[in-house]
């Protein structure tokens, strides 16, 4: 997965109703190309492109497609009529910053050549797309998402070839290239993500809850054939073969357990295992059921929370948590159910 920055102030509003990102392969008279147009030609599927509009990061997409050959889709006459089309997944749900409030963090992982950004005042240079570091792509994330990775790995586990070639084929759905998959373990992060302080933001786009549900449903199926796979391998490498073969994904049989898979310590106690599993960083909010958080309360130490993150990379990580929900999380309602009451006898 690769991170890129467009600007997008003359096109922004075309290239988002269509979702696509395009650029001319030749100057107005067909002469000179621009390695901010080129750059189109190494964007692949399901990498990261931040869009910028007067320095303020406003989308966080993801590319459905590798660049095409297409003519100008817009009604002008700018450029050439030819160019490179990437379709593209756009995503507002972000916290906007502006770069030049952030230019003394990212300084030094601006490129010498072809930055993006001004290094003195953080203003955009010209140009349409430009690739980033890795480095970069992750603090910018961290702005707008208010996610981090912790670097130090605990344990690295490879995938079985069986699993690995189910998993690929969620992971080809998804737009992550090809693989050997692995599931590394991280520590749990040290503060709380809970927001100081509570901010209501409204963003003015419709939401495709059918189309999102379907994404979240996959994202939250691969991530359980990964901690099964991971569960499998971890008690095999300590000789446990016979917990190996009783580990058991339940929730590929039926809902409402209150956990996902069924495991072992190497001691032989049961461990209760609900998986949560995100795109995004290891600080990222989670939703929880009220059946979970009791199946929590009555199993106590045998039960765990498993957070897989970055689930739309080739490198997916996750981290453990040991116990009562309650315990561990600051709980927040998000959603009621509502039943009617009984008629007042005057309506």
């Amino acid at each position: 997965m690769k991170y890129f920055v467009v600007f997008q102030n003359k096109t922004f509003k075309e290239e988002h109703q269509s979702g696509i990102l395009w650029a001319p392969k030749k100057d107005i008279n067909g002469r000179f190309t621009q390695f901010h147009w080129e750059s189109m030609t190494k964007i692949r599927k399901g990498d990261v492109v931040f869009s910028i509009i007067s320095n303020y990061i406003v989308a966080r997409s993801i590319a459905k497609s590798e660049a095409i050959d297409h003519s100008n889709p817009f009604n002008n006459e700018l450029w050439s009529r030819d160019g490179w089309l990437v379709y593209l997944d756009y995503d507002f749900s972000i916290e906007k910053i502006k770069i030049s409030e952030h230019i003394d963090e990212i300084r030094d992982l601006l490129p010498d050549t072809y930055s993006p950004f001004n290094k003195v005042t953080g203003g955009g240079n010209q140009g349409y797309l430009f690739p980033i570091s890795k480095d970069l792509g992750r603090k910018l994330d961290e702005y707008i998402l208010d996610v981090y990775e912790a670097d130090d790995l605990e344990t690295v586990f490879t995938i079985d070839e069986e699993t690995s070639d189910i998993i690929r084929q969620l992971y080809e759905e998804q737009g992550i290239e090809e693989g050997q998959v692995i599931l590394a373990e991280t520590e749990r992060p040290n503060g709380s993500n809970k927001p100081r302080v509570k901010k209501q933001v409204i963003h003015g786009r419709k939401i495709d809850f059918i189309e999102k549900a379907k994404k979240d449903a996959k994202t939250g199926v691969l991530a359980e054939e990964l901690v099964v796979a991971y569960e499998k391998e971890y008690l095999i490498k300590h000789n446990k073969e016979d917990l190996a073969n009783r580990v058991k994904w339940v929730a590929n049989e039926a809902d409402g357990f209150g956990y996902d898979v069924l495991s072992y310590s190497l001691d032989g106690k049961e461990k209760y295992i609900e998986v949560k599993a995100t795109i995004l960083g290891k600080s990222q909010s989670f939703d929880i059921s009220a059946n979970e958080i009791e199946t929590s309360r009555n199993k106590k130490n045998n039960y765990w929370i498993y957070r897989v993150y970055y689930m739309n990379s080739d490198e997916p990580k996750f981290f453990k948590i040991n116990g009562d929900i309650e315990e561990h999380f600051y709980l927040e309602p998000t959603s009621y159910k509502a039943y009617l009451k009984e008629k007042k006898l005057d309506e």
